[in-house]
């Protein structure tokens, strides 16, 4: 009898305190997602009151002789430039996160520009970046272009398209960059390859009315933080698995649980003799196997990016022409290699909605059609992630891009007048500088 009244005062000792406290255990279960809320209204606080985003035109010089190795030493001044590790406070309290940068190629009515936006904190190490490797270039802070067109686009007047892009393999597996196309320093200027080319001619053939635009967004990943210490671990793994030094069929790759549970059901296993290799497993690699562990490494020993690549083409109805979409297709087609990694049209965020055969789906198609270009045109302004604010889900691989200074400077680089003599591209014939303080007067 005793016992039972002890056990009915402990139930209601339990009642009481979860009657008074059940708040606290339903913020426990929610504590993550409070986190993410509270994060993002400081980061919301802090761009709207502190960030000052400034967007500077890189005017190139006519005779430009510098290869695009030289654009890997102005992505690596501004990699360290950037740097910011944040702690607690910057986290949770000030809001400042890891800035960013965004490259940008631009062409309108056929008149090609080069940008990079950055925060106006960070301006002069942008600027010194570029001056270390182009002296003879111009820099100058610009209004933003995607504010020249109407802001309720697409309209009767204007139409527009577009797409972001995504890699096919994991993010430790490089793209094709102009390592592939020419040897820089073993054959002459004119004999190089470069295949912003083909993409700058087309660009510079668009009509009065017309614009294309192609943004890279590339946040400096650090390994001394989290997230680029998993990729460095990461990469080191999957080199090992293709140099076949860990057998991802084993029992050793088993989690601890599948393995006492095996052991449980089936009992102890005995271990199979395997047959004593003449040669170790390095050895036995073919040359494509060689390849990818070498591109795996390669890409880890660079400075490394988080990016996400987004386009836009758009127009006057009356002289937008959708076919010269293909100039974009035609160019990122140039960084596709299925032994190692390619860059592809992420189809979830393409402005083109399918036809379906259900007549209910089909009467709302274009109005599918219309909400993906006024978001896919308002995230292109105010240059965010597809999913802002929150991140990528499950199995979309386009907010999960990572590229280091070698890649990066393959899509985004300034092409000599020999290599790339089209004649839209802004180029200056002189720069202009101050006079010297001991001119005579």
């Amino acid at each position: 009898m005793l016992i039972l009244e002890e056990i009915g005062q402990f139930i209601g000792l339990c009642w009481s305190a979860f009657w008074y406290w059940w708040w606290l255990l339903t913020f426990l279960f929610f504590q993550g997602r409070f986190r993410f809320y509270w994060k993002w209204w400081r980061n919301e606080l802090w761009f709207n009151t502190v960030w000052k985003p400034v967007l500077l035109e890189i005017k190139i010089p006519k005779e430009l002789p510098k290869p695009i190795k030289a654009m890997e030493a102005v992505l690596v001044a501004i990699h360290g430039g950037l740097f910011n590790d944040p702690d607690w406070w910057e986290l949770y309290v000030s809001g400042e996160p890891q800035t960013s940068v965004k490259f940008e190629m631009t062409s309108i009515d056929g008149r090609i520009h080069f940008y990079i936006r950055c925060h106006s904190d960070y301006r002069d190490i942008v600027e010194a970046a570029v001056y270390s490797q182009y002296p003879e270039a111009e820099i100058e802070a610009v209004p933003d272009y995607t504010k020249q067109v109407p802001m309720d686009l697409p309209n009767k007047e204007w139409d527009m398209f577009g797409w972001d892009y995504y890699m096919l393999q994991p993010p430790q597996f490089p793209i094709p960059t102009h390592t592939v196309y020419s040897e820089e320093g073993k054959v002459e200027e004119e004999e190089k390859i470069d295949p912003l080319t083909s993409l700058l001619e087309g660009m510079a053939k668009l009509k009065p009315g017309e614009q294309m635009w192609i943004q890279i967004h590339a946040r400096p990943m650090y390994t001394s933080m989290p997230e680029g210490e998993a990729f460095v671990k990461k990469a080191e793994h999957l080199r090992d698995v293709l140099a076949k030094r860990i057998d991802v069929n084993s029992a050793a790759s088993k989690p601890i649980l599948h393995e006492v549970l095996d052991f449980a059901l089936y009992g102890a296993k005995e271990e199979e003799e395997k047959p004593q290799e003449l040669f170790p497993a390095e050895m036995r690699l073919t040359t494509g196997e060689r390849e990818r562990i070498d591109a795996v490494e390669q890409k880890a020993a660079k400075p490394l990016f988080t990016c996400w690549i987004r386009t836009i083409y758009l127009g006057k109805r009356d002289t937008w022409y959708l076919p010269n979409r293909r100039l974009i297709y035609n160019y990122f087609n140039n960084f596709v290699n299925p032994d190692i990694n390619s860059l592809w049209i992420w189809l979830k965020t393409m402005t083109r909605v399918k036809l379906s055969p259900i007549p209910f789906i089909n009467a709302v198609a274009d109005r599918r059609a219309y909400v993906k270009k006024r978001h896919l045109l308002r995230v292109y302004r105010e240059r965010l992630n597809y999913y802002s604010p929150w991140g990528p889900k499950e199995g979309d691989k386009g907010l999960q891009m990572v590229m280091n200074v070698e890649e990066l400077a393959t899509l985004f680089h300034f092409p000599s007048h020999i290599i790339a003599p089209t004649p839209g591209i802004q180029r200056t014939e002189a720069k202009e500088t101050v006079a010297p303080h001991n001119l005579p007067t």
